[in-house]
């Protein structure tokens, strides 16, 4: 049994009357996927019976519709040419397979003899509409941070992204074969299907991320990246609904937002990106770092130790990032800062020299004993030959060594 093409200049009341008789399938809503093919109310055919196609009844298939013809459980024919046909049971298989390929036809070899009947088992014919229209409106979200690689920081950072993806039946007798059995009716995008169809979609997403990541695309051009994300997805799902004749045809993200935690990661990689293109920020981002230090520091219990290091590491970071400042002037900037925040914080002042008193012990700066009155001793001053080293009496003109003049 096949199709016929139906001619289109029949005339005028005969195509009337056979306009009655005909099995056909007004357009599909977006949310219904194939249809069981009924003939039309009020047809002359009065003999028709349930499951049996009558011989010589027209078939009408419109735009975005597959036509599948079943008999006993087996599909016998198919079309995805848009138009009028004639059900003919004494001609071959047609099988007009439209824009879809010559893949159907080992689509069909390979299912062809695998299907089995729900029914009547001596004997039924149906027909099926399957939906080729573009399936839009999948929404999706993650409920959990994804990981994803980062390429313009170099480092993994978790985000959460919603969007949308569209799907479309692209092997309609697998996707019969799948799921379509001996439908009554309709078969319908219910929550079920939803459902499973999303947490399908859901474990493909990640990996085919990590594959847009490989190509050097950022977390924030996601959004952008609708090709490169649709070509990933769909090849994570070629094993499973490639194989149940549904394609995804595009991937749209229409936002990508890093958590809290990959957020404050990111400002920081940025901060020390920038500073470290500029030498002149560097060296201010240190010297304002050392500086605050040095006032936190000013106001612990060990302030001034702590101050001391941090003069050193502003020393440090002055050197390391080109600041002018001597380390002099740093070193009295640093002890002024810490002064001021520290209340009044002193630095011990240099000890004066002096000769200690042979009598009592104490530093004597003057010519007396400021304790005892003890003279102060005379220093033991030593001359030595400014040639040979040779020592020599405090009061010679020449060296007793090598004679050179003193």
């Amino acid at each position: 049994m096949g199709l016929i093409k139906a001619a289109i200049t029949a005339a005028g009341n005969t195509l009337a009357d056979e306009w009655l008789e005909y099995i056909y399938c007004p357009r599909m809503e977006d949310n219904v996927l194939m249809r069981k093919g009924t003939p039309k109310e009020g047809g002359s055919n009065t003999k028709g019976t349930d499951n049996i196609i009558t011989n010589g009844s027209k078939i009408v298939v419109g735009e975005d519709q597959f036509l599948i013809v079943v008999s006993d459980g087996k599909i016998v024919d198919f079309t995805a040419e848009a138009g009028r046909y004639t059900f003919d049971k004494g001609t071959e298989p047609s099988m007009f397979y439209g824009g879809f390929g010559k893949g159907l036809i080992d689509t069909f070899k390979k299912f062809g003899e695998r299907f089995t009947t729900g029914g009547i088992p001596s004997h039924e014919e149906r027909v099926y509409f399957v939906n080729t229209r573009l399936i839009k409106g999948n929404k999706f979200g993650t409920t959990t941070p994804i990981p994803f690689r980062d390429s313009e920081f170099g480092m993994t950072v978790d985000i959460r992204c919603y969007g949308e993806y569209v799907m479309q039946i692209t092997d309609p007798l697998a996707f019969y074969h799948t799921y379509g059995g001996n439908i009554e009716s309709d078969y319908v995008i219910d929550d079920n299907f939803k459902d499973t169809f999303l947490a399908d979609f859901m474990q493909a997403l990640q990996p085919a991320l990590a594959k847009v990541a490989s190509e050097r695309i950022s977390y924030d051009m996601l959004p952008g990246a609708v090709n490169e994300i649709s070509t990933a997805v769909r090849e994570c799902l070629k094993d499973t609904w490639g194989s149940q004749g549904i394609n995804v045809e595009r991937v749209s993200i229409a936002s990508a937002t890093p958590t809290e935690e990959s957020a404050e990661m990111i400002k920081s990689a940025q901060g020390d990106r920038l500073y470290a293109m500029n030498p002149a920020m560097q060296g201010a981002r240190a010297n304002a770092a050392a500086s605050e230090a040095i006032k936190t520091a000013a106001g612990n219990e060990n302030g001034a130790m702590t101050g001391f290091m941090g003069v050193g590491m502003l020393n440090q970071g002055g050197a390391m990032f080109g600041a002018n400042m001597s380390q002099d002037s740093q070193m009295k900037t640093g002890m002024d800062t810490m002064n001021v925040a520290g209340g009044g914080i002193k630095t011990e002042a240099p000890k004066e020299e002096g000769v200690k008193c042979p009598n009592c012990g104490n530093i004597i700066t003057g010519n007396f004993c400021t304790q005892c009155g003890t003279k102060k001793p005379e220093e033991n001053k030593e001359k030595f030959c400014p040639n040979c080293g040779n020592k020599v009496d405090e009061s010679a003109k020449f060296c007793t060594n090598c004679g050179t003049a003193l």
